[in-house]
């Protein structure tokens, strides 16, 4: 699994996510909401079976939905340009949780952008 993130001084996120030949990128327009709600929705899924998170554009939006089974962990990211269009999926993977999480951890970190919480 390799996930970046990165911002620009305009307050926007950038993050690219990959894993077995599937990749995506994300947006969103305000950085340290996105991330923190990212984070968030990790850790719950890893706590309670599922979660959630919704990262917003001008034109649209993306959602993070995670599913733990097990150790396992299912990634599905959609966007949705609006309520006609509906959902359209743009990554969908199964990986380890623990690995997950420790790559979504160190990409908040290595962003330098970021505060992740403890």
């Amino acid at each position: 699994m390799q996930i970046t993130l990165g911002c620009d001084s305009f307050g926007r996120v950038a993050g690219t996510i990959a894993h077995n030949d599937v990749r995506a990128v994300v947006t969103s327009a305000d950085a340290a909401s996105a991330v923190s709600d990212l984070q968030e929705a990790v850790e719950a899924a890893l706590a309670d079976g599922f979660a959630e998170c919704f990262w917003h554009e001008a034109n649209g939006d993306y959602r993070w939905l995670f599913r733990r089974k097990g150790a396992a962990m299912h990634i599905a990211i959609a966007w949705s340009a609006g309520t006609l269009t509906g959902w359209e999926y743009r990554f969908f993977t199964e990986c380890d949780a623990a690995n997950f999480r420790t790559a979504i951890l160190a990409a908040i970190e290595a962003s330098g952008a970021f505060h992740a919480k403890s």
